[in-house]
């Protein structure tokens, strides 16, 4: 009885973990390039005595990364709305060094510095600050450019930090933004990536594929419970069957 509760128990645990995957990408299904989590499921035999025969298997989700696909690319007219065309990432700080994104929606803080997110952007020569302005433009490699808010020439303020790396050298931190996978700095690729400004990338998640899935994982969880009350009343069972004897 001990093993039916204990391997159904296991069970119910791995269907809430691939639950919160779920529930994770739903809550950001309109995050701007939200890239959805993925699930992997591995089956672990559990060692047995020598004599035994090892039929006792148990699930164990793993960490799958996360899904590539790009995000619809949404027009918002907005200058300081930006998408990349195919793949590519956005530069940004943070206080554990210099992080991705796909999320282009920039804003200038107070002191006029591009951010996401409340993040500074990171530019190839540093921080990006705008002054003040009458036009804005950003080229398709992100050269920042301004016309002066007292008109005259063109000028350039700085180019964002464009990367380009390999899915299998990033990886996605609890804080939705990706980092190199041995905690180094990625080299600029604006070479290689391009931009469009005045439209915004959406979320990759599928939302009716997420909510069908999250409803069979419900299912799932049910048939555990089931084998739970089963595996109770077989041992109130057995634990009669010996008080009567």
């Amino acid at each position: 009885m001990d093993k039916m509760l204990y391997t159904a128990a296991q069970g119910a645990s791995r269907i809430m973990e691939a639950q919160t995957i779920r529930a994770h990408n739903l809550a950001n299904a309109d995050t701007p390039g939200f890239k959805a989590d993925l699930e992997r499921v591995a089956a672990m035999r559990v060692d047995t005595v020598a004599a035994a025969l090892p039929t006792r298997v148990l699930a164990h989700t793993q960490d799958s990364g996360f899904s590539g696909a790009a995000g619809v690319a949404n027009p918002t007219g907005r200058d300081l709305d930006l998408a990349i065309r195919g793949n590519g990432l956005f530069t940004v700080q943070t206080q554990d060094g210099e992080a991705y994104t796909r999320h282009g929606g920039l804003v200038a803080d107070a002191n006029g510095q591009l951010t996401i997110d409340g993040r500074p952007v990171v530019g190839i020569d540093g921080p990006i600050v705008l002054p003040e302005y009458r036009d804005l433009f950003i080229s398709d490699q992100g050269m920042v450019s301004v016309l002066p808010d007292a008109g005259g020439v063109i000028e350039e303020v700085g180019q964002l930090k464009l990367v380009n790396p390999e899915n299998a050298d990033i990886r996605k931190a609890e804080d939705g933004l990706f980092y190199g996978i041995d905690g180094n700095e990625l080299a600029a690729a604006n070479d290689q990536v391009q931009v469009d400004s005045g439209v915004l990338e959406s979320s990759n998640v599928e939302a009716v594929s997420e909510l069908i899935a999250a409803m069979d994982l419900t299912r799932q969880f049910e048939v555990q419970v089931k084998l739970m009350k089963s595996a109770e009343k077989l041992a109130d069972a057995g634990n009669r069957l010996l008080r009567d004897a």
